[in-house]
């Protein structure tokens, strides 16, 4: 039962008009310094039913930008998600809702409604998006830098560590700004040395995780088009990996077409899509929904929109 003696919808079944009747009252963000700077964006309603949104990359500075929607979500109904947001978004189209810090923010307010519809349902939120498709999945160790320094003790400590873990499967970046390899740092299209030393990266790391677990590469916008690839193609897919994560600059649909296009195995994924604009990353064939090589346990969590 809800505040006042409201019943959820979990409790009358076969009645859609009788849902929950709830209005947000109140809009609290904070900033959390974790893995970089990370926005959650608690949301209130008139049933005591709350919600919390948390998100990452592209959070710096959204506090005062979620400050910024609570006009508009004061007094709507936290059950009409798409409408909300929506109406958020379309009040900064000229304020750059399009993507970025504000996308971002918008996200976090999102995530926070689809927590109180659930609450407000009884029914946990993947239930909404269609049901479950397993009942546990693959969790990989995002480590950065930590363990590609080709025979270092320290990077072999760490593939260590991870495996003490238990977890089979790890995420890499071999995208060091200060790495003597590169070029020029203003300049972040990838020269041919800083390309070898990135296979010698990737081999290193591959070389010292156990056959049977899995291994993603971050690049984050490191190649151009034409050098992305032939790295896709003719020597970064041998290593097999489970994703090659943002080969190029996620704006350039066309360049991510041709490096997914390359790669017969290889499942290149852009996470900076947003809600107006990633979309079309699928409508143009430029990524796959799925791919057959990724293992089935392996999944992200999130919706299709607004950000992947």
């Amino acid at each position: 039962m809800l505040k006042g003696g409201l019943p959820s919808l979990a409790g009358v079944a076969g009645l859609p008009y009788n849902r929950p009747k709830l209005r947000i009252t109140e809009v609290r963000p904070a900033e959390v310094r974790a893995h970089g700077r990370q926005l959650h964006v608690h949301i209130y309603t008139d049933q005591d039913i709350t919600g919390q949104g948390e998100i990452m990359d592209a959070a710096q500075g959204d506090v005062p930008l979620s400050r910024l929607f609570v006009r508009i979500l004061i007094g709507q109904d936290p059950l009409d998600i798409e409408a909300t947001f929506e109406r958020v978004g379309m009040s900064g189209v000229f304020a750059g809702s399009q993507a970025g810090q504000y996308a971002t923010t918008l996200s976090g307010v999102e995530a926070a409604l689809w927590y109180i519809a659930g609450k407000a349902l009884g029914l946990p939120v993947y239930q909404l998006f269609g049901g479950k498709m397993r009942d546990r999945a693959r969790v990989y160790c995002d480590s950065g830098e930590c363990e590609t320094i080709p025979g270092a003790q320290g990077s072999l400590a760490h593939i260590k560590q991870i495996q003490d873990l238990g977890l089979t499967a790890a995420k890499i970046d071999i995208d060091d700004a200060m790495d003597s390899a590169r070029f020029a740092r203003a300049n972040w299209a990838a020269s041919n040395s800083k390309i070898d030393y990135a296979l010698v990266e990737i081999s290193f790391t591959r070389e010292n995780y156990p056959k049977n677990s899995y291994l993603a590469v971050a690049t984050h916008d490191l190649y151009e088009a034409t050098p992305g690839k032939g790295a896709a193609k003719e020597e970064i897919e041998k290593f097999q990996l489970l994703w090659l994560e943002e080969p190029v600059p996620a704006e350039n649909i066309d360049a991510t077409r041709e490096v997914c296009a390359a790669a017969s195995r290889l499942f290149a994924a852009v996470r900076t899509s947003t809600h107006r604009g990633g979309s079309g990353k699928f409508s143009r064939s430029a990524l796959p929904i799925s791919d057959s090589q990724a293992p089935s346990e392996v999944s992200a969590l999130g919706r299709f929109h607004p950000w992947l």
